[in-house]
């Protein structure tokens, strides 16, 4: 407009955009943050954020977590501790956001706290401040998020970084290791203007966590047209739920994952088999890694579209790729309740559904003991279904060893390939 745009910041997967704009009509103070939403090709009109994230003072320098569940922005609102101070708000379960809290005495001070920085780890965030003890006039910091939720001790990026000028809105690249600056600095021969953009290799103690992703496209099984559909990850040791989303009209969705947790992924649509698969990141994650998915979600057979296992509709048994074991025994992990649940619930709104659940091994161990450890294990998930109300008739199990592999087993990633636990649907009626 006229007027004045810009401090914007995007959702990882480039369909929420969030800015700052001065002076608008539909603004509540002096500046706003404003936004737009992209789907199917096209940018939604401009909203405001309505109070209590916009109000009548000065709100600015959005930054929303990879997550899309924080949004972190700078603001002289009432109820601060210093001229301007950092706050975040919550985004609640109908897609508004709550109210913003102060990030506390700890990064805020009396003077000015500003552009903050979250990383897509979640843990890791940047700003400046006039008010940290520091080497000029605005510096660049650090503060990293506590095992509690807190934060901790902001950390100034010392010399050469920071300077006797003053040091801009900061940028880090997803894996860590790239950062992009502004500044003034008058120490640079090779400087332009008043303010300039820099950019540098973050050293290892100014870094983030290393962070993933996962890209994939969802498409329909038998025509191959792509799928809106709704996507889930959930934080495997908490089972929270980490992200919520669904794919855009060409079936694509993009999520970033910080390392250190282990993550399932559950895709589901009306009408369709769910889609589950399974990241492990507690060892860690790299950017240079990331997962690009093809994934095809196979429709649930018609009633009546088979009556015995003979006829069945073709098609190869769906993976629970979130069904965990203890070590050489047929006891579930506490974390496999999820997708038991899920299978469970797909059983409920299906009545007419007959499945086989199949056990299968890796070639370590001899068949005998192999064979029975799979058929026990099909056993076990047979049992907590029957337990949790799916009538037994509608129920099969069987265990196959080590004699169906789907992967090689001369490597441990084969060897965890092959040890898995599968359905089929054997009867629609």
């Amino acid at each position: 407009t006229e007027n004045s745009e810009g401090a914007h910041t995007i959702s990882a997967d480039g369909h929420l955009l969030i800015f700052t704009a001065c002076n608008r009509k539909s603004g509540f103070g002096s500046c706003d943050l404003f936004y737009s939403e992209y789907d199917c090709g096209e940018w939604s009109p401009v909203q405001v954020i309505p109070p209590p994230v916009s109000t009548g003072a000065w709100e600015s320098q959005p930054s929303l977590s990879a997550d899309g569940k924080k949004l972190y922005f700078a603001s002289n609102r009432p109820g601060g501790i210093g001229e301007k101070d950092l706050w975040v708000a919550e985004r609640q379960a109908d897609g508004s956001w709550g109210t913003p809290q102060n990030l506390g005495a700890g990064i805020n001070t009396p003077k000015d706290e500003k552009a903050p920085f979250i990383h897509p780890d979640g843990q890791t965030l940047y700003f400046l401040s006039s008010g940290h003890p520091g080497l000029g006039f605005e510096d660049l910091f650090i503060c990293r998020k506590q095992s509690d939720g807190s934060w901790g001790t902001p950390q100034n990026f010392g010399y050469p970084i920071n300077t006797e000028n003053s040091e801009g809105p900061i940028f880090v690249s997803l894996d860590g290791k790239q950062a992009y600056f502004s500044s003034n600095r008058t120490d640079f021969e090779e400087a332009y203007g008043k303010m300039d953009i820099y950019t540098f290799e973050l050293p290892p103690h100014l870094r983030p966590q290393p962070v993933t992703y996962v890209k994939a496209t969802v498409r329909d099984e038998k025509d191959n047209r792509p799928l809106i559909a709704q996507v889930e990850f959930v934080d495997l040791m908490t089972g929270e739920s980490y992200v919520q989303n669904q794919t855009d009209c060409d079936g694509v969705f993009l999520v970033t994952l910080p390392s250190g947790k282990n993550y399932m992924l559950n895709i589901n649509r009306d009408g369709y088999f769910f889609y589950s698969d399974h990241f492990e990141l507690s060892a860690g994650g790299s950017f240079d890694d990331p997962f690009l998915l093809d994934v095809r979600l196979r429709p649930i057979p018609s009633q009546n579209a088979s009556t015995d296992l003979a006829d069945a509709a073709p098609g190869a048994p769906i993976i629970l790729k979130n069904v965990f074991f203890e070590t050489g025994s047929a006891e579930l992990k506490p974390e496999s309740l999820i997708e038991l649940n899920r299978l469970k619930a797909l059983l409920e709104a299906h009545p007419e559904l007959k499945i086989q659940i199949n056990g299968h091994t890796d070639h370590v161990g001899t068949e005998e003991d192999n064979l029975k450890l799979s058929n026990d294990r099909a056993k076990a998930v047979y049992d907590y279904l029957v337990q949790n109300g799916i009538h037994p008739e509608r129920l099969r199990y069987k265990g196959f060893g080590e004699s169906r592999p789907i992967d090689t087993n001369d490597t441990e990633a084969g060897r965890r390939n092959n040890r898995r636990t599968e359905f089929e649907v054997i009867a629609t009626e």
